[in-house]
């Protein structure tokens, strides 16, 4: 081919990691289908005063069988809705539970606060109660001080989101997947449901709170009321623990017990072990300080051993501080236990189904194309005694759009093993299909059962079941059908993947680098062998690992804001405290050390409750997900070395939150602060 121009889409080369070459009609007809008399579509345009409709009635009779007419409205709407429930609908959901976790995580830092607000305010609402004001006033004044807090709060978050979406394209760029520069959409009423929503969860979030204060008796101005309760009630650690209990044996039992509903018992499971952890949170976070801070107390000296101290003496607020973050490391965690185990499921599950030695893939966005020549190049070699290509189609299969795989089912043996529960794959048909486990127990298929596939020629064949094997393998889809059948419908012969089989004693190393020889001459695919072939079915999962790792990042960016405002309002409230430990000696380094200690300890309690819990619901959910009908998780797999950075992080993360509330107190005036009362 010659080329004679260069076009950009918009200012990228192409879109979504997808280029475009174009072609004359000759040229195409030529080199993309196997008739020169063929083509795919056709636009029409209508004469001045046609509508869309009335050209569409006209064509319509002109059309053979299996071919049909739609207005440019039509075909712009199924466009669309293919984008909404490919990646795009999965994005968008992905979006929408980060939302949800991003404003659970936030509920907790606004309650916390909020607690910590009314516990000091202890005097000032038992005098307004004591000069006439009622408890309706004081809980109306709390929550007009939430409502005026959250619709600041959720302004700014609008103006932060739109800044953020910005940085999304940009992170899609980054990831070989660029969109198109055609500006942001911004939509009034998406508008206002953040704004409404940001409303909504700060004030549930102050309503415990509030209704803490409106509870404050009177008498309360009249005698030193401590800010906040020392420890945990009794009634907190009995629910607490039974909710704990009762959430870890319903995921277990469900685990163990399997079957179809074992996904939603886990979940429901899971739900109740969070609630009980975090209603556990202030009754272990004494012992837990303590735990934590032990070591940091002999290395650091008295900075650390003070800060250890103020954890352990309000378990509450370190408790309230933590728990935002343990939401989000546990949410971190749980996403990064999944995706490993479901790689290390797919890399398993193909290399125990591949049993050849090499394959030849292309990539690309839409899986790549090879010539089905190489395949027959290869298989003439004599280091190889099999070679089998395998293409990738759509069809409607019993009325419903499938990918199919199409291969030649006399040599499939050779490179793979679908392990059939059925028939047999080697002896299909011409008019036989084989389809999944899965597929044939959702349809009730078995095997001599008459199924409709309609190709996209628009031609429509009945098939026989002729095969039934074990789904889930990562090569091949959950529909099979013969190239003797696909050939004389396809538009092009093509294959995605070429499964090879080494002759005996032909070493991998000579066998690979004579397959290579030859696959040059048809662009130069890459050759891999078995471990680097399934390391490309859990590739894909490294590029959603990052954005899930980019998203929650932001979500535990609010729980540090949470420790730190915590901190700040402990520093005001202590300030006596620190203007005294100033007077006795301590300088102005150990008292920053001593507030950043405490971060430290505070974020290592939310971090390490956070990898527990993550790991725990990450084992329970892969195991569910594993017996359900089709699943392909075999494998659990929790990576020490990610989780060993994240509690890491988690613990700088703390340095980080402390290092403004530690300039504050370091700069208080000691006079002014012994003076405060």
């Amino acid at each position: 081919m010659t080329v004679v121009g260069i076009a950009t889409f918009q200012s990228a080369d192409g879109f979504g990691g997808s280029s475009y070459v174009g072609f004359t009609l000759e040229g195409a007809q030529q080199s993309l289908l196997k008739r020169p008399d063929q083509v795919s579509t056709i636009l029409v345009k209508a004469a001045p005063g046609v509508s869309q409709e009335e050209l569409v009635r006209g064509l319509r009779p002109l059309l053979p069988t299996g071919v049909e007419a739609i207005t440019g409205a039509q075909l712009s709407d199924e466009s669309i809705t293919a984008i909404n429930q490919g990646f795009l609908g999965f994005f968008r959901s992905f979006l929408l539970v980060f939302a949800g976790i991003a404003l659970f995580v936030a509920m907790f830092s606004i309650a916390n606060t909020f607690s910590i607000i009314v516990a000091q305010r202890t005097r000032e609402s038992a005098l307004l109660r004591a000069i006439g004001a009622s408890r309706r006033q004081v809980l109306s004044s709390v929550v007009v001080e939430a409502l005026a807090v959250g619709l600041l709060a959720a302004a700014a978050g609008l103006a932060g989101g739109i800044g953020i979406a910005s940085g999304l394209k940009a992170l899609f760029a980054g990831l070989g997947f660029p969109l198109p520069t055609s500006g942001l959409v911004f939509k009034a009423s998406n508008a206002a449901i953040s704004v409404g929503v940001g409303l909504v969860v700060t004030l549930l979030a102050g309503l415990l709170p509030a209704l803490r204060s409106s509870r404050v008796a009177p008498l309360a101005a009249l005698r030193d009321v401590a800010a906040e309760r020392a420890g945990a009630s009794r009634r907190r650690a009995l629910v607490g623990t039974s909710l704990t209990a009762l959430g870890v044996a319903l995921a277990v039992a469900a685990v163990l017990a399997g079957g179809g509903s074992a996904l939603q018992l886990t979940g429901a499971g899971a739900a109740l072990t969070v609630a009980g952890v975090v209603t556990l949170g202030a009754v272990v976070a004494r012992p837990a300080s303590a735990l934590i801070g032990a070591p940091l107390a002999r290395l650091r000296g008295i900075a650390a051993a003070l800060a250890r101290r103020n954890a352990m003496r309000s378990p509450q607020r370190t408790a309230g501080a933590a728990a935002a973050l343990m939401i989000g490391v546990g949410v971190v965690t749980l996403f990064t236990v999944f995706t490993a185990s479901v790689q290390a499921s797919i890399r398993e599950t193909v290399s125990s189904s591949f049993g050849g030695d090499l394959a030849i893939v292309s990539g690309g966005f839409v899986g790549g194309r090879l010539d089905p020549r190489l395949a027959t190049e290869v298989g003439r070699l004599p280091e190889v005694r099999q070679a089998v290509g395998v293409g990738t189609g759509n069809a409607l299969v019993s009325g419903s759009k499938q990918e199919v795989s199409v291969v030649d089912p006399a040599r499939l043996g050779t490179v793979l093993d679908l392990r059939t529960t059925a028939g047999s794959i080697a002896a299909l048909g011409a008019r036989q299909l084989a389809v999944a486990n899965n597929v044939a127990d959702d349809k009730g298929w078995r095997l001599g059962t008459l199924v409709p596939v309609r190709f996209a020629d628009g031609a429509t064949e009945p098939f026989t079941v002729g095969a039934i094997y074990d789904g889930g393998d990562a090569v091949l889809n959950d529909y099979l059908l013969p190239e003797a059948a696909w050939a004389p419908h396809a538009s092009q012969d093509v294959d995605a993947t070429v499964l090879i089989k080494l002759d005996q004693g032909v070493s991998l190393a000579s066998g690979k680098a004579a397959v290579e020889r030859v696959a040059a001459s048809f662009g130069g695919p890459d050759v891999q062998d078995r471990q680097e072939y399934a390391a490309t079915f859990s590739a894909g999962f490294d590029t959603f690992l990052t954005i899930v790792y980019v998203m929650l990042a932001l979500a535990i960016v609010i729980a540090l804001m949470g420790i730190g405002n915590t901190l700040s309002l402990s520093v005001h409230e202590r300030t006596r405290e620190l203007g005294l430990l100033r007077a006795v000696g301590e300088t102005r380094g150990q008292l920053r050390a001593m507030v950043r200690w405490e971060s430290v300890i505070v974020a290592l309690f939310g971090t390490t409750i956070g990898l527990g819990l993550g790991v725990f619901l990450g084992w329970a959910l892969v195991r569910a997900a594993g017996q359900q009908p089709g699943g392909s998780l075999s494998v659990f797999a929790a990576p020490l070395g990610q989780l060993g950075v994240v509690l890491v992080v988690g613990a700088v993360a703390g340095v980080l939150a402390g290092i403004r509330p530690a300039r504050r107190a370091a700069k208080l005036n000691v006079l002014r602060a012994i003076a405060v009362e």
